[in-house]
Order: structure tokens, then sequence, then C-alpha cells
């Protein structure tokens, strides 16, 4: 499966001005025109059970997005998929690891050469996965089956994590978008 996911880095006069839900619905509309001619204002968007936006006339088209620090994503395929993307902050690993990983996980990634980097792989692994599946965090994060489905780890600049998740391997096609706000 070939999937494309349409980037940006959040321009400067945006940041700290929470404007990234609209930044990554231009990266949607600019796709959705790019990819399949498609103009977004004219194709209706449903929910599902756990709120994960999808067009209701395009069965074929799915579409994920993701947002932090200075980036936002929005992932295209054929087929449902997930993303997520996460800038390494400091925080309460051992906390959050006892929320996200199992019990057996949490000192094999507090001990691991570079734990950050092993907190955050699991951090943006099983976000992907929610957000493929749709169960958002209805979905106990300690109970994804890590090896249902394709996920993959994106190459990301120092100090940020990516990761995608869909049922089938898929390549990736990255697209670089500058994007301006009206």
């Amino acid at each position: 499966m070939n999937a494309v996911i349409y980037y940006t880095e959040i321009p400067e006069e945006y940041r700290e001005k929470k404007m990234e839900h609209m930044i990554g619905e231009k990266l949607l509309e600019t796709g959705l025109k790019k990819e399949y001619g498609r103009d977004l204002k004219f194709e209706p968007r449903s929910r599902g059970e756990h709120g994960k936006p999808f067009f209701t006339l395009q069965p074929k088209i799915h579409y994920n997005i993701s947002h932090s620090g200075k980036y936002v994503v929005c992932v295209f395929a054929e087929e449902e998929v997930g993303i997520d993307i996460q800038i390494h902050k400091e925080v309460n690993y051992e906390r959050m690891l006892e929320r996200m990983v199992p019990g057996n996980m949490i000192r094999e990634i507090l001990e691991a050469d570079d734990p950050v980097r092993a907190f955050y792989a699991q951090w943006v692994l099983r976000e992907a996965y929610i957000k493929w599946t749709g169960e958002g965090l209805s979905r106990n994060l300690r109970t994804i089956p890590m090896d249902s489905g394709f996920s993959l780890m994106l190459e990301m600049e120092e100090g940020y994590s990516g990761a995608v998740w869909s049922q089938d391997p898929m390549e990736l096609r990255w697209e670089h978008t500058e994007v301006k706000l009206p």
C-alpha cells in the first residue's frame, strides 16, 4: 500500500497560538486536492464511535492528522491509517509508562541505552495504533497487540519521534507544504 505524509513546520507567527488544528486542516485540504483532485469543502465528514473523522462519501480515502512541537503532519492512505508525532519533553517517564506499557516492559525501557528515545517510541507507536483503529483513548494502551497490523517508526529530526500504523505494509512518500492561513 502506498501512503503519503503531508507535513509542515508551523510558521513562527503561528507558534504558541493554538493554531495546530487549523494548520492540520489546511494540510488535509492541500493533500486531498493534490492527491485526489477533491475539494475539502465539498467532502462531508463524519466521526466514528470514538470520534475518528472520516470522509462520508469517499470510503477509499483515509487520513489522520497529528501535531507536536513545531510540526503538523497529515497522512493519506487507501485503508485506515494512524499517525502520531511527539516532541521529546521531560516527563515522569516511569509514571507514564505504568499507564502505557505492560509492566514487564517498564524496566527494559528505563534501562535502555537511550531511555528517552525508547519511551517516545512506545508513546508514538501506541498513539498511532489507537488512531489507526479509531479506538482513541478508550483503549487501554497497555493491552495493544504490538504485532497486529503494520507499524513503522518515522525518521524525524533529533528531539522528535513519530510512527504510522495500518493493517498492511506501506511505502511512504513525504510531501512538504508551506501553510499560510488567511
